[in-house]
C-alpha cells in the first residue's frame, strides 16, 4: 500500500482555504487543484509499503505520536516548489519557527521508523505545507506571483493539531483518496485514537 504519516485536517483552515481556491481558480491558469479532503500536513511519506511494514512503521512511532500536544500552527504564507525554475506546486507552508519542539521529533522519530521498516532517508530538511495545486502546464511568472501575493493577503486562521494519521492513499483519476490505517490523538485533544 501507498502510505504516508500527517497531522490530519484543521476544519477551520480547510474551510478558509477552500475559499481561497474557489476565487484563484477563476482568476488563475489552469491547474490540478488539490480537494480539500485531501488536505494534510504531511510529516513523513513512507511510499509503497506491505501492510506489515506500516504496522511496524506505527508500533515504531507510537511513543512519539503519544507525545504530541494538542496545539496551533501558525501559516507562514505560500510556497512554490521547487524554488527556482518552472514552478510545479503551490501551497501555503508553516514555517520551521512555527512548528513546534514536539512536531519536530515527531518528524525526526518517523523517519527513523521510516529507515527501519526499508524507506529510503529522506534527504530534504522537514518543511510541512499543504499542496493547493499542481502545475502540468507552465504559468507565466505574473500568475505565481498573484497566487503568491492572494495566499500572503488571505486570513487563514492557525491549523489546529488533534491527531496525527497513518494514512493509505489511492491514487485515482479524480484526485488521491486518502484512508486512515492508525490515528493518534493528540494530548489534550477531545479526539479519539482510532487503530
Amino acid at each position: 500500500m501507498r502510505a504516508f504519516l500527517a497531522v490530519a485536517a484543521d476544519a477551520a483552515w480547510v474551510a478558509s482555504a477552500r475559499d481561497l481556491t474557489a476565487r484563484l481558480k477563476e482568476r488563475l491558469p489552469r491547474a490540478a487543484w488539490t480537494r480539500p479532503e485531501s488536505w494534510h500536513l504531511t510529516v513523513r511519506f513512507l511510499g509503497e509499503v506491505t501492510e506489515a511494514a506500516a504496522s511496524r512503521f506505527a508500533e515504531g512511532i507510537g511513543p512519539a505520536a503519544a507525545a504530541l500536544s494538542e496545539g496551533e500552527i501558525a501559516g507562514a504564507g505560500p510556497v512554490v516548489f521547487p524554488a527556482r525554475g518552472r514552478a510545479r506546486v503551490l501551497g501555503i507552508g508553516f514555517g520551521a519557527e512555527t512548528v513546534s519542539e514536539a512536531l519536530g521529533a515527531l518528524a525526526r522519530a518517523a523517519e527513523g521508523a521510516a529507515r527501519s521498516i526499508g524507506c529510503p532517508p529522506e534527504d530534504r530538511p522537514f518543511r510541512p505545507h499543504v499542496t493547493l495545486a499542481r502545475l502540468r502546464d507552465p504559468w507565466p511568472p505574473t500568475a505565481v506571483e498573484e497566487f503568491r501575493e492572494a495566499a500572503e493577503a488571505w486570513p487563514f486562521p492557525a491549523w489546529r493539531v488533534r491527531s496525527l494519521v497513518l494514512y493509505r492513499s489511492r491514487l485515482d483519476p479524480a484526485g488521491a483518496v486518502h484512508t486512515p490505517v492508525r490515528e493518534w490523538a493528540a494530548a489534550g485533544s477531545v479526539a479519539e485514537a482510532r487503530a
